[in-house]
């Protein structure tokens, strides 16, 4: 599958409870819908197809599919790659994966503070990774900790600090006592427009993922596996 950086993308990303559907070509926005539910598998293909249709695009119109890789829900996670990959097989379009807190990054961009981008990772952590605000490089690996420890870490960095997302919502009274007006609860992301702008940056480097073997960035091993053979 050739891979180009002109056309149009879409867009997904299933880290949290909210489903995000995008279809972006360069800086224009042609379509950007997002629905919570319980059950992201009862509403993804619906978001996909409504927008498509709004942007009037089918996916042979398409230059590549993206989608948020994770950390964050197992299962939203799943059903985002399985959608992803199911569309870009048949249809013959590149993926391209990107990280969901990179993306929740960029929602929370300010130029010169530190960006903590926080998912609620359940079993009272959060999954977390440091980035500089404005150049977005990153400052951490991505860490599953508890909020607590998370914040210590931020506080030896010192300087303005933003964070936000499912984690920060959370244990925000945690947060807020720690960080003030940084916190910022209720942000509008890992959002699929931001999916959509580091995937374009990945495009332009000639950058994709291989259909057969890309998985989902969990953070951490799924609660399920596979029971071991009694001997």
């Amino acid at each position: 599958m050739s891979a180009t950086a002109a056309g149009p993308l879409l867009a997904l990303e299933n880290s949290t409870p909210t489903a995000r559907v995008a279809v972006v070509d360069g800086d224009r926005v042609l379509a950007a819908l997002e629905k919570t539910a319980a059950r992201h598998s009862s509403n993804l293909l619906v978001l996909v197809d409504e927008a498509l249709a709004t942007a009037g695009l089918r996916l042979p119109g398409l230059c590549a599919i993206t989608c948020g890789a994770g950390p964050g829900s197992f299962t939203g996670l799943r059903v985002g790659m399985a959608v992803a990959k199911g569309l870009a097989l048949p249809a013959e379009l590149p993926l391209v994966l990107v990280s969901s807190l990179e993306a929740l990054a960029v929602d929370l961009d300010v130029a010169g503070a530190l960006l903590v981008p926080c998912l609620d990772a359940g079993k009272d952590q959060v999954y977390a990774r440091l980035y500089r605000g404005g150049t977005l490089e990153p400052l951490s690996p991505e860490w599953a900790l508890a909020p607590q420890e998370l914040l210590a870490r931020v506080a030896e960095t010192g300087g303005p600090v933003v964070a936000g997302g499912t984690g920060v919502d959370g244990y925000l009274t945690l947060f807020r006592d720690a960080l003030g007006d940084g916190a910022r609860p209720s942000v509008a992301g890992p959002s699929a427009l931001s999916v959509a702008r580091l995937a374009r940056r990945r495009l332009e480097r000639g950058e994709t993922d291989d259909l057969a073997t890309a998985v989902p960035a969990y953070g951490r091993p799924p609660d399920i596996t596979t029971p071991k053979k009694l001997k």
